[in-house]
């Protein structure tokens, strides 16, 4: 079966995708496997190679190339992208925390148009201002990927470790002993496997998966030790991955799909180039194999063989058994890649079919055991993918009733869907006594689902008014289906779903939190990044420090996350680097803007975690006995929310208008207003009214009293 081909357009980052022209075929290695040949930043490059032939260190026909023809070709394609609608930058922040993913090619109404910096100069302040000249370079329209490609520049590279170079002809057999073999495949099968949601299927012995296991497992030893095999263990880890892409025909096995699949969810552990696990490329090349092997077909197999089954006909056990095996490991791979795709700007080359939901069947009484408690993960998992592509795929027409009604009752429809799987994933961390830890990380999983398909209606709502060319800065009142304020409506929601996802992180068991998949960790610090950004656009509005806990789950948050990071380079550690980082910039706004004023933000009065000005330290406490070596209190910097004096509504802030002055016409009373229906806050600042656009308001209401 021909490998299904990702049309996904390229973006505006210069470390995307650089689509080549049509003139310019693909290389030779890539022709030959048929694989998808892109360049990743042509002007980077001293010598140009493709992204494949680059991540796995081989000879690339571009190389013989002249180099022009390359400059040549981004520029045909810029070019034509500016006539036919390409979108290059899509770096479209939303106001009030509202952002989204990529718009496909082929989606209804999708938009294309180019977007230029200057678009809404007189908009009010978006989500992602905080990052500064950061954000430049990220497309927030792929929000997770934007997240990923900050947390590799947070990483730490201030004293980068030498490693003993590879060993020529080296083998497992020479890196360990078959003790040590046999101890790290333990720890790997008892807290690695049960993420796979199957027993991985070995039709004969084979050193590979062996192999895998032990480098992903090597992060559980201490750190002399890692410092030895690591190496080692990721060289001839890297070399057969090489060897089951490029030769991909002879060596197309289950043993090497399985062996990518769980490649593409953990990275190397000892400052492996980022390039070398690309999980998407690994995930990819694993889907490509299975294609080939028609394991697409095994759910219909296996579905064929229970009806015969179940008529009375003679089926062979070991038949069955086998088929419903590789189904479980295809469902697996089609998860697997809609995780590493979702919120990342590209789209699955899998696709899975309903057959699944009639193999693993819901029952009254779930689960019953650690089997069908996979089971379960499996088909849980592919239903919430296939409501969260489809929600990333609803697309708004015009602005006519009948169109934004359709649009509304698109999400409405997804996101009930959404909640039905919520309803029967919640429970199940508390009513079984296995794989708790397992069920419970999915409800990270589940809410951020949630917050990518409240994204992308917001900016598939503004994608709207780019295209019409419309700049009204309050393009989001607009949209009103059914008479309706959703956007505000739903933007309020996504900001209590992020603090949500900070609070199952901080419930999560902090030994088998540092196993979970890197992806995972993008999800969290989206969460984290969302919560910040959603600070710094209320008070740059009105001045105003939002009300909740915001700050205190972020500290925990990246207290949690260095104490599960099982090495210096774990996904756990970048993610707590990035927060960290995120949470320093929004201390030092709110220190720059005292000393700005001469005073302190107004506050709500009523805050629990309200804190005096000598507060503001580094934080030195003692890691719990059960932390990793790595989380020691010099290991990073945990800022501490910043001091903010309390200031009743008596006395004038700063920021907000003097009482028996208010304008009701006044930008700063519009801001006060709309903070107040982004986040239905009017009550705890002080009962200010919050007005509605729609109805005029003379002046001789204007004036109004602060109690």
């Amino acid at each position: 079966m021909k490998r299904q081909t990702d049309n996904t357009p390229s973006t505006s980052s210069s470390t995307r995708a650089t689509k080549r022209s049509k003139s310019v075929q693909a290389c030779a290695n890539c022709r030959k496997h048929k694989t998808r040949c892109e360049i990743l930043g042509v002007v980077d490059q001293v010598v140009v190679r493709c992204h494949r032939c680059k991540v796995l260190d081989l000879e690339c026909s571009y190389q013989t190339m002249d180099r022009s023809l390359f400059e040549v070709a981004r520029s045909t394609t810029s070019t034509k992208g500016d006539e036919h609608g390409e979108w290059h930058d899509r770096n479209l922040d939303v106001l009030s925390g509202y952002s989204g993913t990529p718009t496909p090619r082929d989606a209804p109404g999708s938009s294309n148009a180019s977007l230029p910096t200057d678009l809404y100069p007189n908009k009010p302040h978006l989500l992602w201002d905080f990052l500064g000249t950061s954000q430049s370079s990220m497309d927030w329209t792929a929000p997770l990927q934007a997240i990923q490609d900050l947390m590799k520049q947070s990483r730490d590279t201030s004293s980068p470790r030498r490693f003993p170079p590879p060993v020529s002809n080296d083998s497992l057999d020479h890196i360990l002993s078959p003790h040590q073999i046999q101890h790290l495949t333990s720890i790997f099968e008892h807290n690695y496997l049960p993420w796979l949601n199957f027993i991985p299927i070995r039709e004969t012995h084979s050193p590979i998966l062996d192999l895998v296991y032990c480098t992903i497992a090597s992060r559980h030893v201490d750190e002399a030790t890692r410092f030895v095999i690591a190496p080692r263990l990721q060289a001839l880890t890297a070399e057969n991955v090489a060897r089951m892409i490029f030769q991909s025909r002879r060596l197309e096995t289950l043993e090497s799909i399985q062996c990518l699949l769980i490649l593409s969810m953990w990275a190397p552990v000892c400052g492996a180039n980022e390039d070398f696990r690309d999980g998407r490329l690994l995930v990819a090349s694993a889907v490509s194999m299975a294609h080939n092997m028609r394991l697409n077909e095994v759910c219909q197999l296996a579905l064929r063989l229970r009806e015969k089954r179940a008529k009375g006909e003679d089926v062979p056990d070991h038949e069955l058994f086998d088929a419903m095996n590789k189904t479980r490991l295809w469902i697996a791979l089609t998860n697997v890649e809609s995780l590493l795709c979702s919120g990342s700007g590209r789209n699955p080359l899998s696709k899975r079919t309903a057959e699944y939901l009639n193999i693993f069947p819901l029952t009254s009484n779930l689960p019953s055991d650690i089997a069908s408690g996979r089971d379960l993960r499996l088909r849980l998992l592919a239903e919430l993918f296939d409501i969260t592509e489809a929600g990333i795929a609803i697309r708004l027409e015009s602005l006519s009733e009948a169109d934004v009604n359709l649009w509304y009752d698109g999400f409405f429809h997804v996101l009930s869907n959404l909640n039905r799987v919520t309803r029967i994933l919640l429970p199940l961390a508390v009513v079984g006594d296995f794989d708790v830890f397992y069920f419970k990380s999915l409800n990270i999983i589940v809410r951020t689902c949630r917050l990518l398909i409240l994204y992308q209606a917001s900016i598939s709502a503004l994608e709207y008014f780019v295209r019409t060319d419309n700049d009204n800065p309050f393009w989001f009142r607009e949209v009103r289906p059914h008479g309706l304020h959703v956007l505000i409506t739903w933007g309020k929601e996504n900001m209590a779903v992020s603090e949500s996802i900070l609070v199952i992180l901080l419930e999560l068991d902090l030994q088998l939190l540092g196993t979970s998949p890197d992806y995972i960790f993008n999800m969290i610090a989206f969460a984290a990044s969302y919560i910040v950004g959603s600070k710094f656009l209320v008070l740059q509005s009105i001045g105003i420090d939002l009300p909740g806990s915001g700050e205190k789950l972020l500290c925990k948050a990246i207290d949690k996350l260095n104490q599960c990071a099982y090495s210096p380079d774990s996904a756990a550690r970048k993610c707590a680097a990035l927060i960290s980082w995120m949470l320093s910039l929004w201390e030092n706004k709110v220190a720059s803007l005292s000393s700005k004023n001469g005073r302190s933000m107004i506050r709500n009065t009523h805050d629990p975690f309200e804190l005096s000005q000598s507060s503001h330290v580094r934080r030195t406490a003692t890691p719990p006995r059960d932390s990793s070596p790595y989380s020691s209190p010099q290991s990073s910097y945990i800022p501490e929310p910043a001091a903010l004096l309390s200031q009743t509504w008596g006395s004038s802030g700063p920021m907000l208008p003097i009482p028996g002055e208010m304008d009701w016409y006044t930008p700063t009373f519009k801001d006060i207003a709309l903070c107040n229906d982004l986040f239905n806050d009017g009550a705890a600042y002080g009962a200010m009214p919050n007005p509605i656009y729609d109805h005029e308001v003379t002046r001789s209401n204007a004036q109004i009293k602060l109690t």
